[in-house]
């Protein structure tokens, strides 16, 4: 998976800013669509309306992702995965089983850290039980150093702790959303790896081939959206760019 479109779901039932689920879902397969057809490998479900996050969601939250994203399975017929914000590990799990998803995003696998929804804090050894209990077969995309976050572990320590963590790629983001990778990072990332590393913010038709030079893939958001919908002619670009530097390499 080269591109992976990511589909910033409306507020979910549950979250103060919800409205309509008919509306949310009925956004939600429109950008689905403009995403596939636009020509991302992938796309990444996750409730990014829901703000401000919680740690765990409720029950009332894994049910509607579960429903919007069974809806979209039904649509596209590329990879989907799931990631519950802020970071309810065990919730993505659940509902990636439900739907059969191929993925979930994970932002604080291992190690602890300090959010603006609190302490986050890394239970891998719960997750990957839970994961093998329900017998889920998604992999597992783990942050190191995510955005919007303020970390105890150093990079050297996430990375040394990384294979413990049974995870099964790696994400590296920027300090907040739309903001870009740390090239230097990134690339000291991929040379202490063996998995495959995403560029996980801040991706852009102008810098994607740059980042393909040291990472496998790119998880791309903010960029592909225009007046809050995502826009196809923006897709198209940044997968033709990054196309181009596959066809290069």
């Amino acid at each position: 998976m080269r591109v992976i479109g990511v589909l910033h779901l409306q507020p979910l039932p549950g979250s103060p800013l919800y409205t309509s689920f008919d509306g949310v879902v009925e956004a939600a397969l429109r950008d689905a669509k403009m995403l596939e057809e636009g020509g991302v490998d992938a796309i990444i479900v996750e409730n990014y309306g829901d703000k401000p996050f919680l740690p765990e969601v409720g029950k009332e939250t894994v049910a509607a992702m579960t429903a919007i994203a069974l809806e979209i399975k039904r649509e596209v017929g590329i990879p989907i995965g799931i990631n519950v914000l802020r970071n309810d590990a065990i919730a993505a799990l659940a509902i990636a089983k439900a739907v059969k998803a191929d993925f979930v995003r994970i932002n604080q696998l291992f190690f602890s850290s300090i959010s603006p929804e609190g302490l986050l804090e890394g239970r891998a050894g719960e997750v990957m039980r839970y994961k093998k209990a329900i017998d889920c077969k998604a992999k597992v995309f783990a942050d190191v150093s995510v955005k919007h976050a303020h970390h105890i572990a150093t990079l050297e320590e996430y990375l040394d702790n990384l294979e413990r963590s049974l995870a099964d790629a790696v994400i590296v983001t920027g300090t907040a959303t739309g903001k870009p990778v740390d090239l230097e990072e990134l690339a000291r990332v991929r040379r202490s790896c063996s998995l495959p590393v995403y560029a996980g913010s801040g991706v852009t038709a102008d810098n994607v081939a740059e980042l393909l030079r040291h990472a496998d893939g790119v998880i791309v958001g903010t960029y592909f959206k225009k007046d809050g919908k995502v826009d196809i002619e923006r897709v198209k670009k940044l997968v033709n760019a990054a196309l181009k530097h596959g066809a290069e390499r």
